[in-house]
């Protein structure tokens, strides 16, 4: 989880692959954000196998990864997509490079270094990643099935708890 403009976002992926921040349009509406939020990107996003999709266009959000004495924020630069995905928000790796972040996919956890010398870390809640995965694999091949899954949704913050003492780095 990470926070995003006031809100926790869940069904985040850390992907070192990716070369973009991605908030997906399903997301991206319900931070209460609307089009006239966004700046103008011009062209297209292409994925791995070739595929192009269009961007909605681009904003740039302070984002906090970690709570409490973990807590670090980042300003990132997302492109919004209008495609249905599993995934709320995908984190790419300039973003991962520039939290210093080390990942652990056995683990499912990701540590970074804290400002004041000590190290942050976010522990991904294994039985509920379990449980998303199953999901998503189930709908694939299924007729009728086009709007992909959706495990959680995003979750708004009431107050500030857990959030205090977020330390800001580059």
């Amino acid at each position: 989880m990470v926070r995003i403009n006031s809100f926790n976002v869940r069904r985040v992926l850390l992907d070192r692959g990716s070369s973009a921040d991605i908030i997906y349009g399903d997301a991206f509406d319900q931070f209460g954000l609307t089009d006239k939020d966004l700046m103008p990107y011009t062209g297209t996003l292409v994925g791995f196998s070739g595929e192009q999709v269009w961007v909605r266009g681009y904003l740039d959000v302070d984002t906090v990864f970690g709570i409490d004495e973990n807590a670090n924020l980042l300003r990132v630069r997302y492109l919004v997509l209008q495609v249905i995905a599993s995934y709320n928000v995908i984190i790419g790796r300039n973003t991962l490079n520039r939290l210093c972040a080390v990942i652990s996919t056995a683990h499912l956890a990701v540590e970074y270094p804290l400002i004041c010398g000590k190290v942050g870390k976010i522990v991904v809640d294994q039985r509920r990643a379990r449980e998303c995965y199953n999901n998503c694999l189930s709908m694939y091949g299924k007729k009728g099935v086009s709007d992909g899954h959706r495990c959680h949704k995003i979750e708004i913050l009431e107050g500030s708890q857990g959030w205090s003492g977020v330390q800001g780095q580059g």
